[in-house]
């Protein structure tokens, strides 16, 4: 286990970490057609595959919930990370693919600061904080990296990747979905 993690064991700390959100696409569906024992062999082995591939990369999955996994990644391995992560993905949508389940993994990723430490009665090591919130946020349907995180690549592996800006959206102004004054009676 990573010194960080070490640390945060003995009380929680705050620290500067890549923080990767890992969830299957299409999960509801497959549960329909698969059933909940079959489902829960097939979440057992990626559990297993992802714990492996994380740990042996220098990472940490904090917690899986259901189809998705939290993992972390120290500071200082947070580009060899998010190499990491890609290759996790490659093997896990490979995985998929042996095992007849139309699905692919999709992960997003960002770097900042959490607080991170021992929770609840069990003392199970978790992580909490906006670079958290952030992850859950970024809605890839693959594989997605925040500026933050992208800025932890090395320019080799800066160049494996391209920016993507999202729509311009328009929202209206504040006061504007009041009823109109001649409307406000009916």
């Amino acid at each position: 286990m990573h010194p960080t993690f070490e640390r945060a064991m003995a009380q929680p700390i705050q620290a500067n970490v890549l923080v990767a959100l890992c969830d299957w696409r299409l999960f509801f569906q497959l549960m329909k057609e698969r059933g909940s024992i079959r489902m829960f062999a097939d979440l057992h082995e990626f559990y297993l595959l992802t714990e492996d591939h994380v740990q042996r990369t220098g990472g940490l999955v904090i917690k899986f919930m259901g189809d998705s996994a939290l993992a972390i990644y120290p500071q200082e391995l947070a580009g060899g990370g998010i190499m990491a992560l890609m290759e996790l993905k490659r093997q896990v949508d490979a995985w998929f693919k042996r095992r007849g389940i139309n699905s692919w993994l999709y992960v997003n990723a960002h770097y900042g600061e959490v607080t991170l430490g021992p929770m609840g009665r069990s003392g199970r090591l978790d992580v909490i904080g906006d670079t958290v919130n952030i992850t859950a946020t970024l809605g890839s349907k693959s594989f997605a990296l925040s500026q933050q995180a992208f800025r932890c690549l090395s320019p080799e592996h800066r160049r494996l990747f391209h920016r993507f800006t999202q729509p311009v959206l328009y929202i209206p102004e504040a006061g504007a979905l009041e009823p109109a004054p001649a409307l406000a009676n009916i």
